[in-house]
């Protein structure tokens, strides 16, 4: 190659390099501007949402403005299903008496749900609550009722059997004397007994270990905190609703439903629905409010999910354009490397060339 015509290459290489680089800074810009937009679909997805209102289905068929209370409260509005408030790690969130109760409660060591609920009826805080005689005051009511020809008795019976056949396999004659893997199968026995025992006679046992009359012991309130307490073991833990991490509002944050509705949607709080099998075991599944017939996003002024339908299709559609053009830069940028790569080689061959050629030219004269 000559060197007029190499250096004419190697121009025509540059120009091609500053319009690779350019066309590249370009499609850089045009991301940008993709973001932008991405945004600001977002944005007007949320606007669609803020102008509706989070609202719970009470017995009467009736839409009312949700909050924490009247949705995951101990005198949440009836709809036929349990609903549970997480965070993003999974813990559940609750009142702060319930959160400091619980956390007491498992700093001196308590264990028990049914303890933990006994704890909670008491007023006095659980002063009264006798915790080192209730085996015992359980013991004793269920030999006053152990020959009594019911179903739950006869499934208690059946229980307490394998109960102990578990201590006389091991060779244990109490339960610290059993392996883990057999104390984890005896806690799941145990916590099937409990869970009928107290069903049935948890007023007798709560007043023989009280001293209340039984007439006093409310059983709604009983099963709600066995349950919160079941909820929090199963959720690995538990946050007060009025924690600081949750920016909430400076007044309460229990009855606050505009509050709480826009951190459902920004996905800071998730809704589950809580399952509790025949012996108690508590589950979580997951739900929201546009795919349950109880929770659900409403107008202000009249139910219209058609808007709210409109406004998912239309966010989902546009994202979908954004991510297909993105795609396409992606591509385009893809294939401005491969050229840039493959000019600045030919760009440092000629290079090289062009200065073999000064090398022999001027070689010759010296």
């Amino acid at each position: 190659m000559g060197m007029a015509a190499s250096q004419a290459r190697l121009l025509t290489i540059t120009a091609r390099l500053h319009d690779v680089e350019y066309k590249a800074q370009s499609i850089q810009n045009a991301k940008i501007q993709l973001a932008t937009q991405s945004d600001q679909v977002y944005q007007d997805y949320l606007a669609a949402l803020d102008a509706t209102t989070l609202t719970v289905r009470d017995a009467n068929g009736n839409n009312i403005q949700a909050n924490f209370n009247n949705l995951f409260g101990k005198n949440a509005v009836e709809t036929g299903k349990n609903y549970a408030l997480r965070n993003a790690n999974g813990h559940l969130i609750v009142e702060d008496s319930i959160k400091d109760a619980y956390e007491k409660f498992i700093d001196d060591g308590g264990y028990d749900p049914y303890e933990f609920a006994l704890m909670m009826l008491d007023d006095d805080g659980g002063n009264l609550l006798d915790s080192d005689n209730l085996d015992e005051d359980e013991e004793e009511v269920y030999q006053n009722h152990i020959n009594d020809r019911t179903d739950d008795m006869k499934s208690m019976r059946g229980l307490r059997e394998k109960m102990d056949a578990i201590l006389s396999e091991n060779g244990a004659t109490e339960y610290n004397d059993l392996p883990n893997e057999a104390k984890d199968q005896y806690d799941e026995l145990e916590l099937a007994f409990k869970n009928k025992l107290y069903k049935n006679f948890g007023a007798e046992i709560y007043a023989l270990n009280t001293g209340y009359d039984e007439e006093e012991f409310n059983q709604e309130d009983f099963k709600y905190y066995v349950n919160m307490f079941k909820q929090i073991q199963a959720a690995g833990g538990c946050v007060s609703i009025h924690s600081p991490e949750f920016d909430g509002p400076s007044g309460d944050a229990s009855n606050d439903s505009e509050w709480l509705q826009k951190q459902i949607q920004s996905g800071v709080f998730i809704i589950d629905i809580v399952t509790e099998d025949k012996n108690g075991n508590i589950s979580f599944a997951s739900t929201a409010p546009s795919s349950d017939s109880n929770i659900s996003y409403t107008a202000t002024t009249q139910i219209d999910k058609t808007a709210l339908a409109k406004a998912e299709a239309e966010y989902e559609h546009k994202s979908k354009e954004i991510d297909q053009k993105d795609k396409r830069f992606d591509m385009d940028l893809s294939k401005l490397e491969t050229e840039r790569t493959s000019l600045t080689t030919e760009y440092e061959s000629v290079k090289k060339v062009i200065s073999d050629n000064i090398e022999r030219t001027f070689g010759i004269f010296s």
